[in-house]
């Protein structure tokens, strides 16, 4: 009894509702990508409409109002804004279920997304200013329960279609994703914030002012060029992977999906694995190690000339590939140890980049093939690698020794006759 009252102590403590943000975060942007063929034919939509209304509208918003909450963070402090965007995403999971049309739903996952900038922004900042020791392990952990939550969506898509099967299922999986919200706002809500183990100085400069500082720290701008080239072995990977396998391997629908699979339990494998090497192992040669290995098993899978090698192949991608977010990210954070959100802030100007890497790589792929479009993506472990290296601390030089003083007549004359040592 006493063991179970303090496992689930630590399962309500607030660190533990924090990291499980990132589940929910992922679980509800689950729904919308998995139910996109149900929506597409509940409101009549063309292909193109339906990837306006579900991403690339709240995509666009997200990216022009997401700075927005770390002004009003210095302002109202995190733990406000963290409930209260926890509280608007449930409430526009729960608008979505019973949108009338594609227009409210649009409204309703822009509403949503600017939310999770909030709650999953902000929520990622406390625990990292928490343990500013243990960045990369924050991060993969967090990683890790992101990979849980993409994992649950489908799952409960699945469960829906397979127990109450029906075209409205989608609307059916938003109320149990806003319900789910809804419950850990309130829990989120009665515990007090963790306070963060490095206390903010008095005369810290306007968030602005220390970003402006901030772009001409040219490491710091190389490592989160490193974080946007972390979407590459990501969604893409899977999107154009999946091609692939059809295309050119004539892979089905189950064969495809296991691809998929492989590739997020080689990435939760890795996220376990490097928890475990980040008590042993610098995060600067973890992330050259890691880089090194991912390139060599993406080229491997590449190479793969049938379905199920190519499915094997994906196990060790995905092992290599997810811990090089968490790593990355921490590289990016440490620039800034007293004040993370400078870092969140300054990310922004590549978030362009992230939403344009799609469609440049969808252009490769029209006119020279997946194959070629896929290998363009080992420039995430590259990159990373060559980041790395380039950014290794080097060791201090030894001292230069120190000249001996020289021998005088007095100091002969006291030494021992015989040992010629010093009395």
């Amino acid at each position: 009894m006493g063991a179970a009252g303090a496992w689930l102590r630590r399962l309500t403590s607030i660190t533990s509702l924090l990291f499980g943000i990132a589940l929910f975060e992922e679980l509800s942007s689950g729904v919308p990508s998995g139910g996109a063929p149900d929506i597409e034919r509940a409101f009549g939509l063309s292909h193109t409409a339906t990837a306006s209304v579900l991403f690339l509208v709240p995509g666009v918003v997200q990216l022009v109002l997401d700075p927005v909450w770390f002004l009003l963070a210095e302002r109202l402090g995190r733990p406000l804004l963290v409930r209260a965007g926890l509280g608007v995403m449930a409430a526009m999971q729960l608008a979505a279920a019973v949108a009338p049309g594609p227009v409210t739903l649009a409204i309703a996952l822009s509403l949503w997304g600017v939310a999770t900038g909030a709650a999953m922004s902000l929520g990622e900042l406390a625990l990292i200013d928490r343990w500013p020791d243990q960045r990369a392990r924050t991060m993969a952990r967090i990683s890790l329960l992101g990979l849980a939550g993409d994992f649950a969506a489908p799952l409960l898509l699945g469960a829906l279609a397979l127990f109450a099967p029906g075209a409205e299922a989608w609307r059916t999986a938003f109320a149990i994703s806003g319900g789910l919200l809804a419950v850990w706002t309130i829990a989120v809500s009665l515990r007090r914030f963790p306070a963060p183990a490095v206390a903010a100085a008095d005369d810290e400069p306007p968030l602005w002012q220390a970003v402006r500082e901030a772009i001409r720290d040219r490491v710091l701008i190389a490592w989160l060029f490193g974080t946007a080239l972390c979407h590459l072995l990501d969604e893409i990977l899977i999107v154009f992977a999946s091609i692939h396998a059809r295309n050119v391997l004539g892979a089905s629908a189950a064969e495809q999906s296991a691809l998929v699979g492989a590739f997020i339990a080689g990435g939760a494998i890795g996220l376990l694995w490097l928890d475990r090497l980040l008590t042993r192992h610098s995060e600067q040669v973890m992330v050259i190690a890691a880089g090194i290995a991912c390139s060599v098993a993406f080229v491997a899978w590449l190479a793969a000339p049938t379905v199920w090698l190519s499915i094997a192949l994906m196990v060790p991608v995905g092992v290599t590939a997810a811990p090089l977010y968490p790593l990355a990210s921490a590289q990016a954070y440490a620039r800034c140890p007293e004040r993370s959100s400078v870092v969140l802030v300054t990310s922004h100007l590549f978030a362009p980049f992230g939403l344009a890497l799609p469609w440049l790589l969808g252009w490769v792929a029209d006119r020279a093939g997946t194959l070629v479009a896929l290998a363009l993506l080992v420039a995430q472990p590259v990159g990373l690698v060559v980041l790395g290296a380039l950014t290794r601390p080097r060791p201090p030089a030894p001292p230069a020794p120190t000249p001996a003083a020289p021998v005088t007549t007095d100091d002969r004359d006291s030494r021992d006759s015989q040992t010629g040592d010093v009395p």
